[in-house]
Formats: structure tokens, sequence, C-alpha cells
């Protein structure tokens, strides 16, 4: 069974800075430190584990008034592929039964591919919008992603969903 605990008291900081650095190109996440030291109080950082307290993943994740949005989810890769993301992605699903919202890169690599499907068999719907990611970093290009939620958004609810995303989570001002 699947267990969740926030980092900062989970005692696995060393395993979720390695996987998180692993799992995520630079351009698709902030400082290790950054995202460790948040202090929102509607921002969450999760160390997943199972047996006793073997830890296997990691997922970060920020609550809003009308969605949660998982920024990071990532299994360690010798845990991949065992049936451990898809027992996290739905515990998540539970804790959180309204709508749940991520994104993915555009599906031009097998991996990229086989992440879409893994999120479509979990019943997360891909919103046929364009979106872009904004940079982390100052003076980087921004990221072409797409949007998936656990069901399809209007237009409206899409643009809602990325005006929170780019002032909570990136802190962007589209202009």
């Amino acid at each position: 069974m699947i267990q969740f605990t926030e980092l900062s008291e989970s005692g696995h900081s060393h395993f979720a800075k390695d996987l998180f650095e692993s799992a995520f190109p630079e351009e698709e996440r902030p400082p290790f430190a950054a995202v460790r030291d948040r202090e929102q109080s509607n921002f969450h950082f999760l160390v997943a584990t199972i047996n006793d307290d073997e830890p296997v993943g990691i997922l970060t994740f920020w609550t809003f008034e009308e969605f949660a949005y998982i920024e990071h989810f990532a299994i360690d890769e010798e845990y991949r592929n065992l049936g451990f993301g898809k027992a996290c992605i739905l515990e998540f699903m539970n804790q959180y039964p309204d709508q749940v919202v991520l994104e993915i890169e555009l599906p031009n690599t097998e991996q990229a591919e086989h992440r879409l499907e893994f999120y479509s068999d979990l019943g997360f719907e891909q919103n046929p919008l364009p979106y872009t990611q904004p940079s982390y970093y100052k003076n980087e290009l921004a990221v072409p992603m797409l949007i998936l939620s656990k069901y399809e958004l209007d237009d409206e609810e899409f643009a809602e969903v990325v005006n929170v995303l780019y002032k909570e989570v990136y802190h962007f001002s589209q202009k």
C-alpha cells in the first residue's frame, strides 16, 4: 500500500532530491532547494513509500479553489512499470476527488507517448488548447506542454487554470 508523507517529515530528503533532479530536465523544474523550502500553505512535497517506509516516488502538488495541480510526479527507476505509479496517482485522486490537472511534455518521443498513455489510462483527458509552461528560470525559453485533467476543461475553465498556474506557480505575468 502506498503511503504519502510530507518531505519535511519523511527523512528521505536525499532520495527526493536525487529523484527530482534525475526525473525532470532542468528546464522543467526549479532548483530542488527552492521547491523543498516553499512555504505556501497550498503547496505540498510528498514522498511515496511502501512496506516499512521504503521510498518509491515523489509527488509535488498545489491546491487551489477549483482544482489540485500536480506539478511533479516521479517513481524511482527501480520501481517503474510495477504498478506503483498507478497506485500513487489513484491514491492521490482518492484524496482529491474534484478536478486534478497536470502538465506533460508534448508526445514527441516514445517516453512522452508512454507518459500520455499512462495518464489517459487513469482517466485523464487531454485538453486540446495550446499551452506553454513558463520557464522556471529568467532568460530561458518557455516549454510547450499539454494540460491534462480529470475531465476536459471548457475554454473558460482552461483559461482560468492557465491564469492560476501562471500567477501562483510560475509567478509569470501574461502581457
